[in-house]
């Protein structure tokens, strides 16, 4: 009879710890879900309630820091961090997640550190090109623009379609100097995504550089046009009837 009650007994803790796992999944998936629609308070309400259930659950953790960050609540997304990281101290992703909040901060130098404390980890491809972009825009806001290069170069050695690296890869060539280079960078931009304004603004101030007066007034125009404003600044100041 005690052998009975005792494999029903672990029999129901079974069932139970499969319903909570299953309670866990639907939350994370709904808070993934709010994050894509922009829900970020319903997604920290989902990712909230899986901690409840399971509070050192990863993907739970992963999910409140990111919705934290979005919502620009930048205190509570660093206890959140610090929660997770006591839990999984060399976990990568956590580590970029800190990152990305000291960087949104200010203090780029500190990112960076995380950043390369990330990539020390062997993250999988993905998470390195994300971990990669954000070091590469750290090096930049600190006026490193020789390592930010290098960064974005990864990037495109990786992902050699990635729009967002060609984009930031061409402003750190213009700073640079390099403007052929940079119209180059954002040419490419435009052929990956034509629906965006900003290559085309950029490689009219790269084609300024260059005297190229008449093409640089073609993309402020068509910039303009797609609703930038300070394309439409450009227009006035430079093109006159070009």
């Amino acid at each position: 009879m005690f052998k009975y009650c005792l494999t029903l007994i672990i029999a129901a803790t079974i069932s139970l710890y499969a319903v909570a796992q299953s309670n866990v999944s639907d939350f994370i998936a709904n808070g993934n879900k709010k994050i894509k629609e922009k829900d970020f308070k319903g997604a920290l309400t989902e990712f909230q309630n899986a901690l409840n259930v399971s509070p050192n659950d990863s993907l739970a953790l992963n999910g409140i820091i990111r919705a934290t960050t979005l919502l620009e609540d930048y205190k509570e997304a660093q206890r959140w961090v610090a929660t997770a990281l006591e839990a999984y101290p060399n976990n990568p992703d956590f580590l970029f997640r800190r990152g990305i909040i000291k960087n949104l901060n200010g203090y780029h130098a500190k990112a960076i550190q995380d950043f390369e404390s990330a990539l020390s980890q062997n993250p999988n491809s993905s998470l390195k090109v994300q971990i990669l972009l954000n070091k590469a825009s750290a090096h930049f806001k600190l006026e490193q623009f020789a390592e930010s290069l290098a960064d974005y170069n990864k990037v495109l050695e990786m992902e050699p379609r990635n729009f967002k690296a060609y984009s930031f890869r061409g402003l750190v060539n213009f700073r640079l100097g390099y403007y052929v280079d940079a119209v180059t960078d954002y040419t490419t931009a435009i052929d990956l995504d034509p629906t965006s304004p900003l290559p085309y603004y950029n490689r009219g101030m790269s084609l300024i550089k260059l005297n190229e007066i008449q093409k640089a007034c073609a993309d402020f125009r068509k910039a303009c046009q797609m609703g930038y404003m300070n394309s439409c600044k450009m227009v006035v100041a430079e093109c006159g009837t070009r």
